[in-house]
């Protein structure tokens, strides 16, 4: 009777790469470009053959620190993990696919190399949380699903289990579920010519999801307001550091900024022959007032010092308001004048920076002033605390696959159905190697998409491409395209009303084609003088014309 009993309790199940193709207690990754790549994975799996040509496929591209690395869809590689789920007794037999109830993959994110903490992709209550230590579910080992975990300690008293139910409500972490990408059994016939129970799963190497939570500006903590990145980054002016202001005395204009930035023989309308002198390229005051610039840029831009409404950006204003610029002694004057800086700046991104023909034109201070050490670290917490918020505003939430350095491993599971009066339970395999997301930008080595170009010698070809896509052209672009070329290359509005009607403007997709083809053929050249790329870039080879 002992004996009968002993043979009907479960046993242990053992999860790993598919025998005979790798070992180890670890999904195999396989990288495929074949178009059919899964009815290909299950015909290779069931021969000996096959399992060779299986094994040639394994994911093995590595970037330059020796980590492996997985490519996106969109370089037409993709990326399929196998698993074989077979007995933990002697012989090991395959496991019988009736006994599980179902089987997923996990992709994980590892904090640092080498460490044992992972994060999964988990939401709560409707809302995507994004990556959070597995931890906060239980550990590596528990299920993925809330509902499970929630039920998997039940004692089978009603009044007690739901009692434990409530208490472990009370805790934010327990509706947390990390997203889980399916696993299919192979189909029977392939499981019986291979000797194996093979379930596989495509591993996802690109998300449009996005986590509900605020993106972390500087979670390695290295660009706070007194490391030495942060401060440099400062024009000196920000950092606290005694500036000297252009033109000082002189009432704002807004030609400044083009004469001081484009590089151009010709003065600038509304600027005179003495600022134009002093601006222009060679002139004494033209690196000062790039200087300037790039101080109003930094506020108005980086810092948003006089456009928001927060808490942090009046913060920043009260420290610029607290800063006295010195003004020029005009003749006859004895007593030293000084402006508000933050009211001068902030009148000085109105002229020069957004261009407003409205705004007060205010007067050029004679310097900014070097402030005391406590100001200017007040003002540089000010500055990094405006940035942090900034980067929040501009930023979207983080996403899935965001992270270009991060690394990432696959964890695969089946969950066994209840037997033998047991409970159901959960058997993970180990985790992969480590492995990087390519940037959608790098070669895969995958052959390249070709696309034929017109050959525009062949008779009557361009008269037979007609055009086939329409562009809505609103007035107002319609009447500066329509303008004089050499005023639109020098960034000259158009003079008059111009046109103020509406245009619909229809080309040929081969010939807009065509031409991106040659303009940029011509400017890989030009630039080649610069990054000595063409070599790596551009690959021509010959071929035979084929005939008529």
């Amino acid at each position: 009777m002992a004996r009968t009993l002993t043979q009907q309790l479960p046993h242990d199940v053992a999860l790993g790469a598919p025998r005979g193709v790798a070992s180890g207690g670890a999904p195999l990754l396989l990288q495929r470009s074949d178009g059919d790549f899964i009815d290909a994975v299950l015909d290779e799996i069931a021969s000996t053959e096959g399992r060779a040509r299986l094994l040639a496929t394994r994911a093995a591209a590595r970037n330059q620190r020796q980590v492996l690395k997985l490519f996106q869809p969109i370089q037409r590689q993709h990326h399929l993990a196998m698993l074989e789920a077979w007995c933990d007794t002697p012989g090991t037999p395959r496991l019988d696919p009736a006994r599980v109830e179902s089987a997923g993959l996990v992709v994980r994110r590892v904090r640092r190399a080498g460490s044992a903490t992972e994060e999964g992709w988990m939401r709560s209550r409707g809302r995507l949380r994004g990556w959070l230590p597995v931890q906060r579910i239980g550990g590596a080992a528990r299920d993925p699903a809330s509902q499970l975990r929630l039920h998997s300690g039940h004692t089978g008293v009603a009044d007690i289990d739901h009692e434990l139910v409530q208490l472990a409500l009370q805790s934010e972490d327990t509706l947390l579920n990390e997203h889980v990408v399916p696993m299919f059994v192979a189909p029977p016939e392939v499981c019986k010519a291979a000797g194996k129970t093979v379930y596989y799963g495509l591993v996802p190497t690109v998300s449009s999801e996005q986590a509900e939570t605020a993106p972390v500006f500087d979670e390695a903590n290295t660009f706070g307001p007194e490391s030495a990145d942060f401060r440099n980054h400062l024009v000196q002016a920000l950092r606290g550091d005694a500036m000297d202001f252009p033109l000082d005395g002189e009432t704002l204009n807004s030609a400044w900024a083009e004469a001081a930035e484009i590089a151009t023989t010709l003065r600038p309308q509304g600027l005179s022959t003495d600022h134009w002198n002093r601006l222009h390229p060679g002139g004494g005051s033209r690196s000062s007032m790039q200087r300037f610039l790039r101080l109003l840029r930094q506020l108005d831009g980086e810092f948003n010092a006089f456009a928001g409404t927060s808490a942090t950006a009046q913060a920043l204003r009260l420290q610029l308001a607290a800063i006295a610029l010195p003004l020029k002694l005009r003749e006859g004057e004895t007593v030293a004048r000084t402006v508000n800086a933050e009211v001068f700046l902030r009148q000085a991104v109105q002229v020069l920076v957004q261009r407003d023909g409205q705004a007060a034109r205010p007067e050029m201070p004679v310097r900014w002033p070097a402030l005391p050490g406590h100001q200017a670290s007040a003002l540089r917490l000010a500055l990094s605390r405006a940035v942090a918020e900034r980067f929040v505003q501009l930023n979207p939430a983080p996403g899935r696959f965001d992270d270009p350095g991060a690394q990432y491993v696959v964890r695969a599971f089946v969950r066994l159905k209840p037997e033998c009066g047991c409970p159901a339970r959960i058997v993970w395999s180990d985790a992969t190697e480590p492995f990087v997301i390519a940037p959608w930008f790098e070669g895969s080595g995958a052959p390249p998409v070709r696309i034929d170009l017109p050959d525009i010698t062949a008779p009557g070809l361009l008269a037979s491409l007609k055009p086939n896509v329409s562009f809505t052209v609103p007035p107002a672009l319609q009447s500066l395209l329509g303008g004089n070329p050499k005023d639109l290359m020098e960034g000259k509005p158009p003079s008059g009303p111009g046109i103020t009607i509406g245009w619909i403007c229809s080309f040929s997709i081969p010939i807009i084609t065509l031409c991106a083809f040659i303009v940029l053929s011509i400017f890989l050249s030009l630039f080649d003088l610069i990054f000595k790329w063409m070599a790596f870039i551009k690959i021509c080879i010959p071929f035979p014309k084929k005939g008529d």
